[in-house]
């Protein structure tokens, strides 16, 4: 498809050689010349790089939109370690639940199935070591 306007006067003889030809320059010679075929061969030449220039403009924009990803994730792995930081911890227990529980039933000890334990349990189970080597 030729979006050009064809040149008023078509070149009569090939362009000269004596310096090196710029790709619009051939075009402009294909698109001119009086051979219908040639200028066929500049219309697809002149889609084709109207088509990789469009495609180069994208990759390049590609680029720079994974570069802007990749420092966003970086960015974002910060503050999420930085929050993790200052978000409060768990106590951590020197206790296993099921554990203190058996341990209380088989003691004769009050304890509810589920929930928090009470401390006089608590206690009395951290202090077992104790009193059962005392027995």
């Amino acid at each position: 498809m030729n979006t050009q306007p064809e040149p008023a006067s078509r070149p009569s003889t090939p362009l000269s050689t004596t310096g090196p030809l710029t790709v619009g320059a051939l075009i402009a010679w294909a698109l001119g010349h009086s051979d219908r075929a040639i200028r066929r061969h500049g219309e697809q030449a002149h889609d084709n790089l109207g088509w990789l220039r469009t495609r180069h403009a994208a990759d390049e924009e590609l680029a720079r939109v994974d570069a802007e990803e990749r420092d966003l994730e970086e960015r974002l792995a910060a503050v999420r370690a930085r929050r993790a930081e200052l978000k409060p911890k768990k106590p951590t227990r020197d206790y296993d639940a099921a554990e203190v529980r058996a341990w209380a039933q088989a003691h004769n000890l009050s304890v509810p199935a589920r929930g928090q334990l009470p401390a006089a349990v608590l206690d009395a189970w951290r202090a077992r070591d104790t009193t059962e080597a005392d027995r």
